[in-house]
């Protein structure tokens, strides 16, 4: 019995040793002052446009080798990243960290945040990432949004402030044809019916045929859809907005059903295209340029993005006032992905980890990191200013920018000041033209980017899923069909039945907390 006391004693002494031993191993302080260089795994994604791997930019190395460490980069394409992710946490077989804007959701976020397996960065930005640090002093509100409920902060994002980030949608008429007709530009919605009525009426494009669509849009696309037109029936938002400190779903306000009739008004004099509802963002864009012009009206980003010029027979117009004057927009929350960057329980080098992303939030370094190296991508003029050099010839802009930075998909805070210091070009020109125009007319208030917790952003992600495909499949009926009166009751019951009391609950409680 002594015996066998004494070898169980042992046993437990051998299995506390070796916790205890994990222990240090995991809490063993990191030697950052060491001479000898780490080597860090990071898993990262490329843009679309991109032909060049993260570990073959010179860019990239330079920043890893300021804090003496060696990157081994595995390069995703956005295709293939969602699939590996999953898997990389599924099997906990993790990188040190993860690089790449629109790589992890929020509530992936939370959840892998919650497990362990991504690593609260707090302590080491207040120690180590002085960059960092001042951007959150400056901006308290940027660090709110990235804050998690448990009060920790486990990815540090990309932010991108500019006046053009603040309004997706521009909505454009064709001046060629207003001109032809010598009608002026439409500025109530009466007058934007009769215009679209004239489009049909005649031969604008003056080939002898029937092929003038009035107006089109894509229903589902937040840029490209006609989202923006409610404003002029008293509500803005196409899915969640705020008034008075009060969230709510614009598809269930009553003015919203101000705007499906006009819509339908519209619809039934055949001045929406047919397919305004079914055809993707392809066909549309098609149509757009097609090279016998055939819209009258549309909704796009800019004309820069659409042709490839500013100057078309296209304009962008300021919102239309409806018929009780009401005159609005829709309003972004800013251009920011809650993931960028983030260390793993894997890493055994955070504080070296922390300190080569905290160079991307210096001023400079942030713009190369998405615009591409000085002297490569950009110059720096002598007052100071940034201009962007133009694409060699026979690769886009974006292929460009692409081959040394990882651009859309790095990770950096430039402020509106910031931008500001870099010369833009002429369709980031228009487009910041375009957001002035719209800004006197957006509310606000409008709901921020926050992070929910794994229970909410779960129960978000299906409530949200389901009423939202609902809205998405009824309302193009209402524009279509003309029932809205008859069926509205009916279908706001069926949202309450599919948890919109729920769900304005929970976006309610955030917006209350994060105010």
């Amino acid at each position: 019995m002594q015996k066998r006391f004494i070898a169980l004693t042992i046993v437990l002494l051998l299995l506390l040793g070796a916790c205890s031993s994990k222990k240090e191993e995991a809490g063993a302080k990191e030697d950052v002052d060491s001479d000898e260089k780490v080597t860090l795994s990071a898993f990262g994604i490329k843009a679309p446009a991109a032909t060049t791997d993260y570990d073959e930019m010179p860019f990239l190395k330079e920043l890893a080798d300021n804090v003496n460490v060696d990157i081994k980069w595995t390069t995703a394409t956005t295709q293939t990243s969602t699939e590996q992710i999953n898997l990389m946490f599924a099997s906990d077989d993790l990188p040190d960290i993860f690089y790449s804007a629109w790589s992890l959701g929020g509530s992936d976020i939370v959840k892998y945040g919650s497990t362990g397996q991504l690593v609260a960065l707090d302590d080491l930005i207040e120690e180590h990432a002085p960059n960092i640090k001042e951007l959150f002093e400056k901006r308290p509100d940027l660090k709110k949004m990235i804050t998690a409920p448990d009060g920790h902060i486990y990815a540090l994002p990309q932010y991108d402030e500019s006046k053009a980030s603040k309004s997706n949608d521009a909505f454009f008429i064709n001046k060629k044809w207003l001109d032809q007709l010598d009608l002026p530009i439409p500025t109530t919605t009466e007058e934007f019916h009769e215009t679209l009525k004239a489009f049909k009426d005649n031969d604008m494009n003056e080939n002898g045929k029937k092929d003038e669509i009035p107006f089109s849009f894509t229903f589902e696309n937040q840029i490209r859809g006609p989202h923006s037109m409610s404003g002029a029936f008293g509500v803005v938002g196409r899915h969640i907005g705020v008034k008075d400190g009060n969230v709510y779903y614009a598809p269930a306000q009553p003015k919203y059903r101000e705007y499906v009739k006009y819509m339908h008004d519209l619809y039934k004099d055949g001045l929406i295209d047919p397919e305004a509802f079914t055809h993707d963002v392809q066909v549309y864009d098609s149509k757009i340029k097609s090279s016998t012009p055939i819209l009258g009206a549309l909704f796009s980003w800019s004309n820069f993005s659409s042709f490839g010029k500013v100057d078309t027979d296209y304009v962008a117009i300021p919102p239309l006032k409806g018929p009780e004057g009401d005159q609005m927009w829709n309003a972004n929350a800013g251009g920011l992905s809650m993931s960028g960057f983030s260390i793993t329980s894997a890493n055994k080098n955070p504080i070296r980890s922390i300190q080569w992303v905290d160079q991307m939030f210096d001023e400079e370094t942030g713009i190369q990191v998405s615009l591409g190296p000085l002297g490569e991508n950009i110059k720096k003029e002598d007052d100071g200013t940034i201009t962007i050099l133009e694409a060699p010839e026979g690769m886009s802009y974006e292929e460009f920018r692409h081959k040394t930075t990882p651009g859309s998909y790095g990770v950096y805070a430039n402020l509106e000041e910031t931008n500001d210091k870099v010369n833009k070009s002429p369709g980031q020109i228009e487009k910041e033209e375009y957001a002035e125009m719209y800004a006197p007319f957006q509310p606000e208030e409008i709901y921020p980017n926050v992070l929910y917790s794994v229970e909410d952003g779960d129960r978000l992600s299906i409530l949200s899923t389901d009423i939202d495909n609902y809205m998405n499949e009824t309302i193009p009926k209402f524009i279509i069909n003309g029932d809205v009166d008859a069926q509205w009751d009916a279908y706001v019951k069926q949202l309450e039945k599919m948890g919109l009391a729920e769900l304005l609950e929970i976006y309610q409680k955030y917006y209350d907390e994060f105010k």
